[in-house]
């Protein structure tokens, strides 16, 4: 999808919503509440259907001794698990799935290869606990919600996980929106195109020209170059992940809920309309390899 700014404007111009002050008119918040509230109800009907269309793996090392790991940030509802598998020594070829089990199957204290693990909490517990190895997830993600750029980064920062660190913004050539940073207790640096460069950065405070963060490090895979951007929130961007075919719903979303909104007639003729635009998209989700691939053979006698 394009950056959500836009997004917004195209809505605003199919609404007739262009006019808006701090007073009157449509705040580009509620616009991106909408969008959000959009991207949330269509990710429940496809995933309904197809699962598997926003599947995601997520490799976790093994602390010797810890039963407890965190699923994933972006998993959907926080739980939504397809399988769990472990390997002694991390090597691809010795990974073997985990059988799901309850919490009466746990065993806290004994360590030993894992059987089993069990889902609590937005934490899976090992069963028994393992002493080194990965966890191999995968997961059902959830759709990264969007948010405004709200910052520039004017240079990298050093990470550190003792103390405080400070992002530097460029003020100068991007105007920062303390008051938008500041209702967010995270923020997500991503790039012009809105891919995620380092997420879920706990934040202390915002000024115009800083950010302060809690102690944390970055991940191998994550950096936050010089002019990147910061958007509010957990695992948040500036453009949606769904295809641009897919912006359609959105818009017809939107213009419902302003109907609605203004208590208008026409919301109801809107509400149709965007229950066959959702159907047409769920419809187009479906995989190929959802059909059967071959047919069974009740009787064989090649035996």
């Amino acid at each position: 999808m394009k950056y959500v700014q836009y997004l917004i404007d195209q809505i605003r111009s199919q609404t007739e919503n262009k006019d808006f002050t701090d007073f009157t008119g449509i705040p580009t918040s509620e616009f991106i509440q909408y969008i959000n509230d959009a991207q949330h109800s269509l990710q429940a009907a496809i995933t309904a259907q197809h699962p598997r269309v926003f599947m995601k793996e997520a490799i976790i090392d093994i602390v010797n001794g810890q039963e407890k790991y965190d699923i994933p940030s972006d998993c959907y509802l926080g739980n939504k698990v397809h399988n769990v598998e472990y390997s002694s020594t991390g090597d691809e070829d010795d990974f073997y799935v985990l059988d799901d089990t309850t919490i009466k199957s746990r065993v806290s204290g004994i360590t030993g290869a894992p059987i089993k693990y069990i889902r609590m909490s937005g934490k899976i517990m090992l069963v028994p606990q393992a002493t080194t190895g990965k966890l191999r997830i995968n997961y059902i993600k959830r759709v990264r919600e969007v948010d405004l750029r709200r910052a520039k980064v004017h240079s990298s920062p050093t990470a550190s996980s003792t103390a405080n660190w400070t992002i530097s913004l460029d003020n100068a050539n991007f105007l920062t929106e303390t008051s938008s940073l500041q209702q967010h207790d995270y923020i997500t640096i991503v790039d012009r195109k809105g891919d995620i460069l380092a997420s879920n950065l706990p934040i202390i405070n915002v000024g115009d020209e800083y950010i302060d963060i809690e102690p944390h490090i970055l991940q191998s895979e994550e950096s936050i170059p010089a002019n990147a951007f910061v958007v509010g929130g957990k695992d948040t961007s500036s453009h949606g992940e769904f295809d641009e075919s897919v912006e359609r719903y959105i818009i017809a979303y939107c213009a419902w809920k302003i109907l609605k909104r203004d208590s208008s007639e026409d919301s109801a003729e809107a509400a149709q309309e965007l229950t066959i635009i959702l159907q047409d998209i769920v419809k187009s989700y479906a995989l190929i390899t959802d059909d059967v691939q071959t047919v069974p053979i009740l009787d064989d006698w090649s035996f």
